[in-house]
């Protein structure tokens, strides 16, 4: 599902590009010393036993949910997400992932405490930058985002995917927003007691309504009988489609 990489709007422009378009892009909102640290820190964490969760939706990833520096960013960043937005907006959780080789991002939209999300491109090993991919209306584009760059879109209504990953490792880390006037506001911080590394087993997340509101994180795109976008060769109903 290749489209043409895209320039992001001028900076000045953010908040209309937002308004129109559902999504905006941000250059260097941390520097690039700042993102190789992050960088370092995340895969250092690979040498800690389990502190990641395979991922096989991707088919070549691991993430974790609220960890520490992701959480800090939530919270540093976020009157820079409102800038960008023109919204009051409320931290719900954070998490940092890091793509293999043969990693892939299905065509898909957020549950409700991904309201207003970010993607902040921290690191890579790779020959050329792997496109972020959005749908708006009618209209595809593939955004670039190189170290310290970051996407701010509407996750729960802007469909946005990644074809395959040919470089060795990718770092991104996730920033997710509510509309502090909106109708989300009840999944401020994603329904735990507080922003900070999160321990499921003596946590626990809690909501007032169920998190899917009937999106539940569903494919956007894939028929049942089409090809599964992991690229597994199997049919979607038989691959990622059968809990569907």
């Amino acid at each position: 599902m290749s489209v043409p990489a895209s320039q992001a709007p001028a900076a000045p422009d953010s908040a209309r590009q937002f308004r129109e378009s559902g999504y905006t892009v941000l250059r260097a909102v941390i520097s690039a010393d700042s993102a190789a640290l992050g960088t370092r820190y995340a895969l250092l964490q690979q040498h800690w036993p389990a502190y990641y969760e395979r991922e096989d939706m991707f088919r070549a990833a691991i993430g974790r949910y609220a960890d520490a520096l992701s959480e800090s960013l939530l919270l540093k960043l976020k009157p820079v997400v409102e800038k960008a937005t023109g919204l009051e907006l409320l931290p719900c959780y954070s998490y940092l992932r890091i793509y293999g080789r043969g990693a892939v991002l299905p065509k898909h939209l957020d549950r409700p405490s991904c309201e207003i999300s970010t993607s902040l491109a921290l690191g890579f090993q790779a020959d050329k930058l792997w496109p972020l991919c959005v749908e708006s209306g009618k209209e595809q584009k593939a955004l670039e985002l190189a170290p310290g760059d970051m996407l701010v879109y509407r996750g729960a209504d802007v469909p946005h995917w990644r074809d395959t990953f040919e470089g060795e490792w990718w770092v991104q880390t996730f920033l997710h927003y509510v509309d502090a006037h909106g109708e989300y506001t009840d999944f401020k911080f994603d329904g735990r007691e507080r922003i900070g590394p999160f321990d499921k087993l003596s946590m626990q997340r809690h909501f007032q309504r169920p998190a899917s509101v009937g999106r539940n994180d569903q494919m956007a795109a894939p028929p049942p009988d089409g090809p599964c976008p992991c690229g597994s060769g199997l049919r979607f109903r038989d691959c990622h489609g059968k809990n569907g």
